[in-house]
């Protein structure tokens, strides 16, 4: 996958300059001219922020903390420690999930839109930070209880560790935000 981007993104390089080049009358611009050099350089990291960067970074932060605590390594007969830290899980689903509905279904609610829907709106704008939010609380409670997050360097180190765990996904969504956006200036769109 990395790969395939990288070299797509270097056709298009070269293809931009093959096209402009040979119909300079087509409205599409080059990324070898000095415009779009400087676009490339110029706008990298512009290209990079979207919301799926912020949903990359949440959501390797709740993989980490959901690997590290043992979630989902349950097995089974449960200690009594892990039956203490499920029934805690289980309160919180029901006030996460309680929150949520009081936030978007009482008249007037806060996350729905000017005209009272929940797309789009702040809900739907915030849904994924708000699941990332809540998968890595349920995972450090379930850890803290079971006592396989012990001090504070646990915790963090269990926030961290995903980062380690997705780098190829942040290479794939480097690689395809930059072709992507390419592809819009190459287009002009």
């Amino acid at each position: 996958m990395v790969l395939t981007l990288a070299v797509a993104q270097l056709l298009l390089i070269l293809g931009s300059w093959f096209v402009t080049a040979a119909w300079p009358d087509l409205p599409m611009r080059s990324l070898l001219s000095s415009e779009g050099i400087r676009w490339l350089f110029g706008t990298f990291a512009q290209n990079l922020l979207t919301p799926l960067l912020a949903w990359l970074i949440l959501g390797s932060v709740a993989y980490g903390a959901v690997v590290s605590s043992g979630l989902f390594d349950l097995r089974r007969p449960f200690t009594f420690r892990q039956r203490s830290a499920l029934r805690f899980v289980a309160i919180e689903i029901v006030l996460f999930v309680a929150v949520l509905l009081l936030l978007t279904l009482i008249p007037q609610a806060p996350l729905l839109s000017a005209t009272g829907q929940l797309f789009p709106s702040a809900f739907s704008d915030g849904l994924v930070p708000f699941l990332c939010f809540a998968v890595t609380v349920l995972a450090l409670t379930y850890g803290l209880t079971t006592a396989r997050l012990n001090t504070l360097s646990d915790v963090l180190h269990s926030l961290t560790v995903g980062f380690s765990k997705c780098a190829s996904l942040w290479l794939v969504y480097i690689l395809a935000a930059e072709l992507y956006a390419s592809v819009r200036y190459f287009w002009g769109i």
